[in-house]
């Protein structure tokens, strides 16, 4: 496989690409007023960040994102992966595939097993679970379980000659029909193979079911703009993703794609390439959970009444304690909203813009959870 270097550098890069655009807010991120009535805090969970360090191979990963499959199971998906081919520890030797997935048995993150999966070759040499071809590859978004299949959305990546030696071609999803066997059985169909009109990764962002319908939250390549697309719930349950509709603004409304003279509306511009969203009946609200800033980042949230809006003011909530190791790399927050354990299960992801520097700190390029709790407004000031 590539090197572990490469991998890394590949996330510094492009997170640094997209500050020099202006699609991040600068490292002292703001902390206001949180949302009323309500204040969210967070605080770290070690006993539920051992989830992610059940199998001696699996080295850590990018991103982590979640799907209820029912009956106590949970499905994460995983972006750029390091697996352990040979003997040792040393992630620097580690190989690299482009993306994995573990399943979670338990609810409760601090008390559940994780089994994590790749594909091999005859050599059993780790590769991605998601294949890549000679052209594409994959960096998983989210996905959801309706009935009996499972969706699951993926970014594709393509080389490209530009600064970064690639470029994100747009979105693909996946049809599971039998999603209770284990992952080496699973049966997929494409149901979305081709980039669409609007450079928008669809899935990046989270996806939901609310009055009928699939929401599905995207960014575009630069990774500062977010949007919204949605289908009937019926035809994405059936693998029909062929012609989403799209937020378009106050007065447009939703219009379908192939009826659309102009792009769709923005609900925010000072996304992340990867962030959650879910609806929190604690609050009657749907919340949003990115990272704020590049680097050494901070954890933020916001609120709406509706999936499109209109979403109020980005508010910090949470300081990683990496936030303290210079050159570390904080990225990629998201909700897990039907784990157990806290009012809101939260991970962010971790790096170093040195890869040679995770032997150092052993507990980086792992996910990291957080307990999040809601409080009354003047608790928290």
């Amino acid at each position: 496989m590539g090197s572990v270097k490469g991998i890394h550098c590949r996330r510094y890069v492009l997170l640094l690409a997209i500050l020099l655009v202006g699609a991040i807010v600068a490292c002292e991120w703001p902390i206001g007023k949180a949302p009323a009535p309500v204040h969210l805090r967070a605080r770290p969970w070690p006993a539920a960040d051992r989830l992610f360090q059940q199998d001696p191979r699996w080295l850590g990963s990018d991103d982590a994102h979640s799907v209820d499959l029912g009956k106590g199971r949970v499905l994460w998906l995983f972006g750029d992966t390091l697996v352990r081919a040979g003997n040792g520890n040393d992630r620097t030797r580690a190989d690299l595939i482009r993306n994995s997935i573990g399943i979670q048995t338990g609810s409760d993150p601090a008390a559940a097993s994780m089994a994590f999966f790749w594909r091999q070759t005859t050599e059993r040499m780790p590769q991605s679970f998601f294949p890549e071809s000679e052209k594409t590859w994959f960096w998983p978004g989210d996905g959801i379980r309706i009935g009996n299949h499972l969706l699951v959305f993926l970014t594709t990546i393509a080389p490209f000659e530009n600064d970064l030696g690639f470029a994100i071609t747009g979105w693909h999803a996946l049809l599971v029909d039998n999603p209770d066997a284990p992952p080496e059985r699973w049966r997929f169909a494409d149901v979305r193979k081709n980039p669409g009109i609007f450079p928008i990764a669809l899935g990046t962002g989270g996806v939901l079911r609310r009055n009928g319908h699939l929401y599905a939250y995207g960014t575009n390549q630069g990774g500062n703009q977010a949007y919204l697309a949605r289908w009937a719930e019926e035809q994405a349950g059936a693998g029909d993703l062929g012609e989403p509709e799209w937020w378009c603004g106050a007065g447009l409304e939703w219009k379908k794609e192939s009826q659309m003279d102009s792009g769709p509306a923005v609900l925010f511009t000072d996304a992340q390439a990867e962030f959650g969203v879910h609806f929190e009946p604690r609050i009657n609200q749907f919340v949003q959970i990115q990272t704020i800033g590049f680097g050494a980042a901070g954890l933020g949230w916001r609120i709406a009444p509706r999936p499109e809006g209109p979403w109020g003011q980005l508010t910090g909530f949470y300081s990683p304690e990496e936030m303290s190791i210079p050159g570390v790399l904080i990225y990629a927050a998201k909700s897990h909203p039907f784990l157990t354990g806290g009012d809101l299960v939260i991970t962010y992801a971790t790096n170093h813009v040195d890869p040679k520097r995770l032997n150092d700190y052993p507990a980086l390029y792992y996910p990291r959870v957080l307990q999040g709790s809601f409080e009354p407004a003047g608790v928290i000031d």
